[in-house]
This record gives C-alpha cells, sequence and structure tokens, in this order.
C-alpha cells in the first residue's frame, strides 16, 4: 500500500513540474513596451493573505483610466496598451470597477475569487454594444527553463474567431480564439518566429509580430484590441520567474 502511495506521489509531482504556477516561490520579472519590473514571490504574498493583480488597458478611448478593487483605487490613471505592476490585493473576492480617470463614472465592473499567492491580469476591454467589459483572467509561469509558454486574448468585439498560428507552420497553435476569451497557456520550444493571427470570415490580411524571440522559461502574452476590424492593435508582455541568485563563493581556508 506504501509503494502504491509513493507512485501517486511521485506521478502528482511531475505532473505538477510539468504544469505551470501562479504563486511562485521567487519573486518575477515582467517585460512590457515600457521596460522591466520586478514583483513580490507569491509565497510571500500568500503569507501576508494576498493575491497579486496586475491591468491592461486594452480599451481604445480618449483618456486615461483608474482600476479600483472595493472602491480603492489600485491602479490610478492608467493609459491605453499600458501594462501595470503587479499589486497585492487583500480581498479574496475582489469587485473591480474601471472608472474615468480621477472620476467617479463607471465604465464596467466584474467580482473575482482571488487565491492568496496567485497571479491575476484584469483586461479592459471593447464592448460588443459599446459598453466596456473588464476580463479578469489567472496568470501561469513557466517552470521548465527549457519551454517558453505563450497565450492570446481576444478583446476585438467585431474581429470574431481568430486562429493564432506561427509562420511556415500549417497548423495553428490555437484555433477559434472567440471575443472575450483567452487561451489556454501552450507550451513551445524556444525560437524566434513570426506570430500570425488569421481570420478567413472577413477579407482581413493576416496580422503578424514578426521576429518575436520567445525565450526559455518566459510565459507570453499577445493582448489583441481595437474597435474596428481594420484598427486592430496587439500588446505583447511576458513574465519570467526571477532566477536564484547564485550562492555566495567559500571563503578560502586559511
Amino acid at each position: 500500500m506504501d509503494s502504491i502511495r509513493q507512485r501517486f506521489i511521485y506521478l502528482f509531482t511531475i505532473l505538477v513540474a510539468g504544469c505551470g504556477t501562479s504563486k511562485t516561490d521567487r519573486p518575477v520579472v515582467t517585460t512590457t513596451s515600457q521596460g522591466m519590473e520586478s514583483s513580490p514571490a507569491g509565497t510571500e504574498a500568500a503569507a501576508r493573505d494576498r493575491s497579486l493583480v496586475r491591468f491592461v488597458d486594452a480599451l481604445q478611448r480618449p483618456g486615461d483610466v483608474d482600476l479600483t478593487a472595493d472602491d480603492r483605487t489600485v491602479f490610478p490613471g492608467v493609459a491605453y496598451k499600458a501594462v501595470t505592476n503587479y499589486q497585492e490585493i487583500g480581498q479574496n473576492i475582489a469587485k473591480f470597477k474601471l472608472r474615468i480617470a480621477g472620476s467617479d463614472s463607471v465604465l464596467a465592473d466584474n467580482n473575482e475569487g482571488l487565491r492568496d499567492g496567485s497571479r491575476y491580469t484584469v483586461v479592459s476591454m471593447p464592448g460588443v454594444n459599446g459598453q466596456p467589459r473588464l476580463r479578469i483572467v489567472k496568470d501561469e509561469l513557466v517552470t521548465d527553463p527549457t519551454k517558453a509558454r505563450l497565450r492570446v486574448i481576444q478583446a476585438v468585439p467585431k474581429l470574431g474567431d481568430v486562429d493564432v498560428a506561427v509562420v511556415g507552420r500549417r497548423d495553428p497553435i490555437f484555433k477559434g480564439v472567440t471575443y472575450a476569451t483567452e487561451t489556454s497557456y501552450e507550451d513551445l520550444a524556444p525560437m524566434t518566429v513570426t506570430i500570425e493571427i488569421r481570420q478567413d470570415k472577413i477579407r482581413m490580411a493576416p496580422l503578424r509580430i514578426k521576429d518575436m524571440h520567445l525565450e526559455g522559461g518566459h510565459a507570453y502574452t499577445i493582448v489583441l484590441t481595437g474597435n474596428k476590424v481594420g484598427a486592430i492593435e496587439m500588446i505583447t508582455f511576458d513574465d519570467q520567474i526571477e532566477p536564484a541568485s547564485a550562492a555566495p563563493a567559500s571563503a578560502p581556508n586559511n
């Protein structure tokens, strides 16, 4: 019986190790078009009974926006296409509201159950009827340094379903990504590729991200955004668990 239990624990450990994690035991470095920032380890946030949340403004509209959690402004004055750093949230069920910057006017709201130490991205996006909406997705980090990880968030209401592929490959990485949804993460071999966004039902030339370098140990996110099919833009960013510091050299023996 003990040997069966040990085998079960061993297999479970392999499965967990092969998957991503949203609660890390080391800080996380996020790279965006604005630069690089570090956020605390998930275990540290969990010890404080907090989760980690960031905000991506994919709402193509004039002016900046604020994002509040339980009426506390967590992300003030966020510009279109900006990706904030992670902030700690103490509520297990957070009530997020998107507001015009410096105003009480609510553009959209959403509630989400949060787990201590886990990471989440809140995305503002255009709505089908013109009313903005908020989407909250859970983030995962790469635990295997020999793999890169990719996901896509479709935030263009008029675009319809899209396929996401690597140029030169027939089969897409993701098929039929619909509006206001995100794909699961796909593990890929590290490489430099051109990512192509395809839409067959409307007359639209494929969108491309040229020479995207997928590095091992990094989790990449592509957010498709825009109000019009002919004016689609992409927001890209990636996360990496901060490498463990090298152990200090031992003092020489005298």
